[in-house]
Parts: C-alpha cells; sequence; structure tokens
C-alpha cells in the first residue's frame, strides 16, 4: 500500500526507514522537525507500507530552474535493506514519475553517492542518465562570542 506522509506520527513512522539512508539523523523528533521544514519547502514523503510498516519512502520536490525549467527532485529513496529486491524502490518511482507526468514536469533528477552501486544501476535502468557532477561548499557556523 502506498500513501502520503503528512502527519506528525506517520512522519515519525518514516524514521526507520530514513536512518538506513541518513545515518547522521539524530532523533525521530529531529527527523519530524526537518520534515516539516521542507515541507514548507514544498518536500513530500510517499512510503510503501507492509501492513502497518514503512518498508520503503520517497522524499521530493518540485522546482523551475533556468537550467532545466519545472523538474520533480527526488531529496531521497529508500528500501529498508531486509525489504530489498521487492520491487518497493521501483514502485515508488514508477509512482512519482507519474506525478511528474500530471505535474507537466520536464525532468526528474536526483543526486546519488559514487559508492551506491546498486542504486545507480536501478536508476540506469529506469532509464536515468548521468549528466553532471554535484559539487557543495560546507559552510562552518561563525562562533558566537
Amino acid at each position: 500500500m502506498i500513501k502520503t506522509l503528512k502527519t506528525d506520527e506517520k512522519i515519525a513512522g518514516a524514521f526507520d526507514a530514513f536512518l538506513e539512508l541518513r545515518p547522521h539523523l539524530k532523533s525521530k523528533e529531529n527527523f519530524v522537525a526537518q520534515v516539516k521544514e521542507q515541507r514548507a519547502e514544498g518536500y513530500e514523503i510517499i512510503a510503501f507500507f507492509e501492513e502497518e510498516e514503512v518498508v520503503a519512502c520517497i522524499g521530493f520536490r518540485f522546482l523551475t530552474t533556468l537550467a532545466w525549467g519545472k523538474i520533480l527532485y527526488i531529496d531521497d529513496l529508500i528500501t529498508k535493506e531486509k525489504n530489498r529486491g521487492k520491487g518497493y524502490g521501483k514502485t515508488l518511482l514508477d509512482y512519482v514519475i507519474q506525478i511528474a507526468r500530471e505535474r507537466s514536469c520536464a525532468e526528474i533528477h536526483l543526486d546519488t553517492g559514487y559508492g551506491r552501486h546498486a542504486a545507480h544501476k536501478a536508476y540506469l535502468k529506469q532509464g536515468f542518465e548521468l549528466h553532471c557532477h554535484h559539487l557543495a561548499l560546507k559552510m562552518i557556523p561563525k562562533k558566537l562570542t
């Protein structure tokens, strides 16, 4: 079963899945607060459930850029390790591809880590192409004196 996660309780129920992809997450409470902040910027989470357990999630948002026009950007795609190989990730990816079509997006984008070879294989099989390198500059907060 696929559901959009909108309530704090439902979002909290996805924490264990997100923790597998984002081990830096500190606590369920901080996770829910962060998701709520991102939701204010258009972020959505759709989850695949087995009974009452979240076994896979996809987090995404819509952006309009000069480079690509209107796009759907996938922030997160996770299937819990114990549930991999069952097609849940592909099902969620197909689901948001349909949403992107319905919303007249020109493209779908995502970033993925260099070492995530199984994910790369899945994305390439789905028709994604490698187009660029994503660069980041970490900002060190100034210390208050």
